[in-house]
C-alpha cells in the first residue's frame, strides 16, 4: 500500500488555500510563526525520494550522532559551557539529562505550526531535560515560504532540496530565524544519516533517557511534532523537583 503521510502532509498545507479561495476571502495579514499559509506561500507535493524506515523501539539504544550546530542559546547557564563548541553529540547531550530531538523541516506546514508551542516546553522543560530540533531533508522541496530574511524584513522564499550542506545550513538559519526558535539547532548532512537512522521524515520527535536508549517516539508523519502530547509526556515522566 502507498505511503499516505506525504499526501496528508500536501493536504493539511493546501486545505487553508482552498477554504479562502472558496469563500471569496484572503488569508488573515500578520506574521505567524507557525504553518497559517500566507499570501503568495505555495505548498508543493511532497518529497517521494528514498523511504527511512522506521526502526526505533522504545528501551532499545538510540542511534548516536554528533552533528554541527547552527546556534545555541547564549544566555542560558545550562549552554554557557557549550557557547564555543561547533559540533554537538547524542552523547554528550545525555550524559546528565533526556534528550528530546525534534526532526523536521521548513517545508512542512503541519511542522510549523507546531514548532511555536515546542519552543515553549523548551522554555519550561530545559532545567530538566536536554533539547534539539534537527533541521532534516525538505518536505515539500520547491515550495514557496514567507521567511524573515537576514535584515529581518518579511519575503517570499522558494525553499529548495539543497543539494549541498551550505544550502541546507542556510535554509535551517531561515527557519530559524523566521520561526524565532530559543531551542538549539542541528543540520542533518546531505547523506541524511542521523534523519534516516531515527525515520525522522517528514517530521517526529523521540526521547533518548540517560541511558541512551529511546523512551519515547511518536510516529514519523506529517503530525509527527504534536506540542501537547510532549508536553503531557514531560509531565509525567519528568516531573519537576523541589
Amino acid at each position: 500500500m502507498q505511503n499516505p503521510f506525504p499526501v496528508l502532509c500536501l493536504l493539511a498545507g493546501v486545505s487553508l488555500l482552498s477554504w479562502f479561495s472558496a469563500s471569496g476571502q484572503t488569508p488573515p495579514e500578520g506574521r505567524s510563526r507557525g504553518g497559517r499559509l500566507k499570501p503568495g506561500e505555495i505548498v508543493t507535493p511532497a518529497d517521494r525520494g528514498v523511504k527511512w524506515q522506521n526502526q526505533l523501539q522504545v528501551g532499545t539504544p538510540a542511534p548516536p550522532f554528533t552533528l554541527p550546530l547552527l546556534s545555541i542559546e547564549k544566555n542560558s547557564s545550562q549552554n554557557a559551557k557549550r557557547e564555543a563548541e561547533t559540533t554537538v553529540s547524542l552523547d554528550k547531550l545525555r550524559a546528565e539529562r533526556p534528550v528530546v530531538l525534534i526532526f523536521g523541516s521548513l517545508t512542512c506546514p503541519p511542522f510549523r505550526g507546531q514548532l511555536e508551542n515546542v519552543d515553549a516546553l523548551y522554555d519550561q522543560f530545559k532545567d530538566r531535560a536536554e533539547f534539539l530540533f534537527v533541521y532534516i531533508r525538505e518536505a515539500h522541496p520547491d515550495s514557496i515560504v514567507s521567511v524573515l530574511d537576514e535584515s529581518g524584513n518579511e519575503t517570499l522564499l522558494k525553499i529548495v532540496q539543497p543539494k549541498d550542506d551550505t544550502t541546507r545550513t542556510s535554509t535551517a538559519a531561515t527557519c530559524q530565524r523566521t520561526t524565532d526558535l530559543r531551542m538549539p539547532v542541528a543540520v542533518d548532512g546531505l547523506e541524511n544519516a542521523v534523519g534516516q537512522a531515527y525515520a525522522g521524515w517528514p517530521n517526529r520527535m523521540v526521547v533518548v533517557g540517560t541511558d541512551g536508549n529511546i523512551m519515547m517516539a511518536s510516529a514519523p508523519s506529517p503530525r509527527g511534532t504534536d506540542a501537547r502530547r510532549l508536553r503531557l509526556w514531560l509531565e509525567e515522566n519528568l516531573p519537576a523537583t523541589n
